[in-house]
């Protein structure tokens, strides 16, 4: 007969934790009481129960030496996500950590601040992100009512990329012992409308190209449309790397941690790419740089371009992006195409070479996608005669036909 003390549950002491299995991870709990008589309780996680015990003696050391950090009701989501973004400052490109801590400062905290971490539910983040959707962004104490007059209800994708922000400050307090579930994670997603992307037909971006060549960003309307490159790409194209009837996308002009913008890497390892310069680009960058020569001549001693960059304003410093864009709005309405973006360029680029045939994995490593499934998701259904011209090749290739 097995004995029986082998099937009774030891009990603990104060302080010991617990291990046990949820799904595929291990779990473990560290309970104790703090000085002011509340309870606090510390969770862990881990591919093992191994590691998990590990985890779970090194927490019982630190509480042992008084070092352990206070996890329980007292600590808000405020506390946390505000530590965290100063933490993920010198992580993450500064365009995505300005985007990171917009979300905290203006929609996570004054929705979600006020609850304690630990117990922070699902349900608790799917009622912020149908306020936002709803009603706009919380308004902050020191806005007041003009500040609440100003909040327009946000999109679902902005709501969704809001949720992205706090699933990922919550993965990291998952893994450092602070909670024990990703609020996030486990909160449904809005639900975001497909959205079709706009682009111009060929004729339209002949027309516009033609339209603008003499203009001063003429140049860089023609390299927009034929390469696909981004706005920040272009703008921090140099001299340099043109060469061979080719280009490659070593930096781009983004935004920067304190306001303002810079010369920074690209957006991913793969935005860093060459790409062959269609006739079209070939020529536009021959007109801006006799175009650029004469700027520098006509500027003198007061020409600042330092990095030799391929399209600046008139005395060589780099263009903002909200000009171009203001003045790529300016010449589309006098060239008479239909309303776009700047950005839809890109996507015209992209479409184009989609109805010539090119294949999905040409257009995304010349786009720099992550992946080509992103670049399928993008364009694929954005040209309605590609599918008849599908099936005219699968006739043609198994020799189909009425009878």
């Amino acid at each position: 007969m097995a004995d029986s003390t082998s099937r009774r549950t030891r009990r603990r002491s104060p302080g010991e934790g617990s291990v046990y299995r949820v799904g595929t991870r291990w779990r473990g709990a560290v309970a104790w009481t703090e000085p002011d008589g509340t309870r606090a309780r510390r969770i862990v996680t881990g591919a093992t129960a191994a590691e998990v015990r590990d985890k779970l003696d090194a927490l019982r050391r630190d509480l042992r030496l008084g070092t352990l950090t206070p996890s329980g009701p007292t600590v808000t989501v405020a506390d946390y996500l505000t530590a965290w973004v100063e933490r993920d400052r010198g992580r993450v490109r500064p365009a995505t950590w300005l985007q990171r801590e917009l979300h905290v400062r203006a929609y996570l905290v004054p929705a979600l601040g006020r609850l304690a971490l630990a117990r922070l539910s699902a349900a608790d983040v799917e009622r912020a992100l149908a306020g936002f959707i709803a009603h706009g962004r919380p308004v902050r104490a020191d806005e007041g009512r003009r500040g609440r007059q100003a909040h327009a209800p946000v999109s679902p994708l902005t709501a969704r990329h809001v949720r992205a922000t706090l699933r990922r400050a919550l993965a990291d307090a998952a893994r450092d012992g602070l909670v024990g579930r990703n609020a996030a994670a486990d909160a449904r997603p809005p639900y975001v409308p497909h959205r079709p992307v706009a682009y111009l037909a060929a004729p339209d971006v002949r027309r516009l190209l033609d339209a603008t060549a003499d203009d001063d960003l003429g140049a860089l309307y023609a390299l927009a449309a034929t390469t696909g490159l981004r706005l920040g790409e272009l703008l921090g194209l140099a001299w340099s790397d043109i060469a061979d009837g080719t280009l490659t996308v070593r930096r781009s002009f983004a935004r920067v941690v304190g306001g303002g913008w810079a010369l920074a890497q690209p957006k991913s390892a793969r935005s860093r790419r060459t790409i062959p310069l269609p006739a079209l680009a070939r020529d536009a960058l021959d007109r801006q740089r006799e175009r650029q020569d004469a700027a520098r001549a006509a500027a003198g001693s007061a020409w600042q371009d330092r990095d030799a960059l391929v399209f600046t304003d008139p005395i060589g410093r780099p263009l903002r992006p909200e000009r171009v864009s203001a003045a790529f709005q300016r010449a589309r309405a006098a060239s008479g195409v239909p309303r776009v973006r700047f950005h839809d360029l890109r996507h015209s680029a992209a479409t184009l070479m989609l109805a010539e045939g090119i294949p999905l994995a040409v257009i995304s490593e010349w786009l720099g996608h992550a992946g080509i499934a992103i670049t399928a998701a993008h364009y694929a259904a954005v040209v309605p005669e590609l599918r008849r011209e599908a099936a005219d090749a699968m006739d043609r290739a198994l020799g189909g036909g009425r009878r």
